[in-house]
């Protein structure tokens, strides 16, 4: 029997984020045509707020969806679409991506958008046959329990690993991107494998308005990324 059960892959998270060049403010009338746009798109908020530089959506049902609006700084925009514990595929949620970006460039016309950073983030769970990070630290790394009696002999009851790749091309001609990748016991569940995979695409671009942001790319990337590299990496597998 396998120390991770593969087939026991549960998303708990998805997020991407853009940010973009130029200025926005949450003016009210601006908002309302959002939610208009957004809702001609087939997506409807029970929740929003404004507040100084930030506009939120929030809806619950039929799965959990946030989106965004902030201005971090002068000139500057970050357009953010997450799900937390998703009740529908991965696919639906870059679907209802792409609506949200549809909306935005309907709301906040322009010739030209420059995309400065993209971000995609995805967490998954395993489950494991023992304490996840008994598997971590003595199977995975091969690591002996007796070494946390240096620490005063106080239990553990968790913990993980994090790794951080700088901005990289596998390919000539692929966008440069960096990862981030923590592996974890989660506390909650002590038998179940945390995984966040994160990417990051630092190379800025410029698309038109009629050409899309695309974010089902940028998830379908990381999932592949999270689903076979980091797995091979937490099992040790070579394929």
């Amino acid at each position: 029997m396998e120390s991770i059960n593969r087939q026991s892959k549960t998303t708990v998270h998805l997020s991407v984020q853009y940010l973009l060049a130029g200025a926005w403010t949450p003016e009210r009338v601006r908002t309302v045509e959002f939610e208009k746009a957004l809702l001609d798109n087939g997506l409807d908020f029970s929740q929003t707020q404004s507040r100084e530089n930030v506009f939120t959506l929030v809806r619950t049902h039929p799965s959990h969806l946030q989106v965004k609006l902030e201005s971090p700084g002068p000139q500057v925009v970050t357009l953010l679409v997450l799900a937390n514990n998703p009740q529908y595929e991965r696919e639906l949620f870059g679907r209802d991506a792409e609506a949200v970006v549809q909306a935005f460039i309907r709301t906040w016309p322009a010739e030209h958008y420059q995309i400065l950073t993209v971000n995609c983030k995805i967490h998954h769970l395993y489950s494991a046959q023992t304490h996840a990070f008994q598997y971590l630290w003595e199977e995975r790394l091969a690591q002996s329990p007796e070494d946390f009696r240096l620490l005063g002999g106080r239990p553990v009851a968790g913990g993980g690993l994090r790794l951080i790749m700088p901005p990289h091309a596998v390919k000539e001609d692929d966008d440069p991107t960096s990862i981030e990748i923590r592996v974890e016991s989660f506390l909650r569940e002590p038998k179940k494998v945390f995984i966040e995979t994160a990417f990051t695409w630092p190379k800025p671009r410029i698309v038109s308005a009629e050409q899309s942001f695309d974010p089902p790319r940028y998830i379908e990337q990381t999932e592949q990324f999270a689903a076979n590299e980091v797995w091979n990496f937490l099992t040790r597998r070579q394929e």
